[in-house]
């Protein structure tokens, strides 16, 4: 066991204004973005890069270390994706960073998920539903998702099966939007994961010219 000194995301607010720092202004609001893109780019690495990775996503887990960096705390749960589910996720978050339709279906079957529709427009309410349990980005307007309202796309699409794996992947997505609510900041994780699964898939074989930034 090692000792990390940092400050629960939790308390994050809190230490900022005893250290007289705004919450609500320009250096607190880019600290903020830092610290989402860190552990987000964190969880990326580990979830689309190697496989393995940490399955108890909460708050309580998280710390804030100096220089808006992230430490994740108690590795009691961890996942290790076999290659077929991380490639497979791989190609989910091209999909919704791409808005693409098509693409979210294909990956919907390499992964395992079987649905069954009610709906003519199968293809875009499986892309949304991709969104809605695998994106942290909000529609306009929109401050907290109602997945079970009368037009989500669970109402439309039945989920028959689903890869045990994957409910850590869900818990960690929504873990991300959670917070990005909390902190005020509406972004997409998938858009933020995109460079990291296109090497993931580049590295398999399965890109071809793709350009990486260092």
């Amino acid at each position: 066991m090692d000792y990390i000194d940092g400050v629960p995301i939790l308390t994050l607010g809190d230490e900022m204004a005893k250290r007289g720092i705004n919450p609500g202004g320009k250096m607190a609001t880019s600290a903020k973005q830092n610290i989402l893109k860190s552990l987000t780019l964190a969880y990326g690495q580990m979830i689309l890069k190697t496989g393995f990775f940490h399955a108890d996503p909460h708050p309580g887990n998280i710390l804030i270390c100096k220089g808006s960096e992230v430490a994740l705390l108690d590795y009691g749960q961890v996942k290790d994706l076999p290659d077929q589910l991380r490639l497979g996720f791989a190609d989910l978050v091209l999909a919704m960073a791409d808005s693409n339709p098509v693409k979210a279906t294909e990956s919907y079957r390499e992964l395992g998920i079987d649905t069954v529709s009610n709906c003519k427009n199968e293809q875009q309410e499986l892309l949304r539903l991709a969104q809605t349990m695998f994106d942290t980005k909000l529609p306009p307007g929109v401050v907290m998702l109602q997945p079970f309202s009368e037009d989500a796309s669970i109402k439309k699409i039945g989920v028959q099966s689903f890869p045990e794996e994957l409910f850590s992947v869900l818990r960690t997505v929504h873990l991300l939007r959670g917070l990005s609510v909390g902190l005020g900041i509406n972004y997409s994780c998938a858009e933020q994961w995109r460079p990291i699964a296109e090497e993931a898939l580049y590295n398999a074989g399965r890109l071809k010219g793709i350009l990486f930034e260092l």
